[in-house]
């Protein structure tokens, strides 16, 4: 008795559990889809085996299913699985794994379009790469060109700086010569001067 009132309340509180699943018509018989829960209502579709239906409610010794146009009815329960058909499986199968098939097309042909895209920025990039370290060696080249001119105008400053410091040494040493011998002149016509 608990086990039924449990079953009703897991019916009750989650409806979605047992409804919307897959049944399937057992391969030994057709089963007929009934207006009404008993033989004497109208027949609407006569089911094929292996025919897959959708579940909606059980309501005694039938379920309340839908096919695939959409139409509702009423089935016994002995003629329905939850297992499809070994007719079916194959087909079924077969569907999976086509779809399988286009799923992996698809994404193999998105990740071509990727791996292109990527060939794309590689090329762009080793072209980047080569025009910057073109300009890495003209770069080079250029420091090098400066330190060369650096070191030469060093060089000649150095030079400069010698040759002016040689110009006022010589120009000291000649004006002191000259001096010199001026006053040396002075000074003898001075004492020739004193003896007279």
């Amino acid at each position: 008795m608990r086990s039924i009132i449990a079953a009703l309340c897991v019916l009750v509180l989650f409806p979605a559990v047992g409804l919307g699943k897959s049944l399937y018509v057992k391969d030994t018989s057709e089963a007929l889809l009934r207006a009404g829960p008993s033989l004497a209502n109208k027949i609407l579709v006569i089911l094929k085996p292996g025919q897959e239906v959708s579940l909606v409610r059980e309501e005694g010794d039938y379920y309340v299913v839908t096919i695939l146009n959409g139409i509702r009815g009423y089935v016994l329960k002995y003629l329905m699985t939850d297992q499809s058909s070994a007719e079916a499986r194959p087909q079924e199968l077969e569907q999976k794994t086509q779809q399988r098939i286009k799923e992996l097309e698809t994404r193999t042909q998105e990740q071509e379009k990727e791996m292109a895209v990527l060939r794309e920025e590689r090329s762009q990039l080793e072209g980047a790469k080569k025009q910057a370290e073109g300009m890495a060696s003209r770069q080079a080249e250029l420091v090098s060109q400066l330190q060369l001119l650096h070191d030469t105008d060093q060089k000649k400053e150095l030079l400069y700086w010698f040759l002016a410091g040689a110009g006022v040494l010589l120009t000291g040493f000649i004006f002191g010569w000259i001096w010199g011998a001026i006053f040396r002149r002075h000074r003898r016509s001075g004492l020739s001067m004193n003896r007279i």
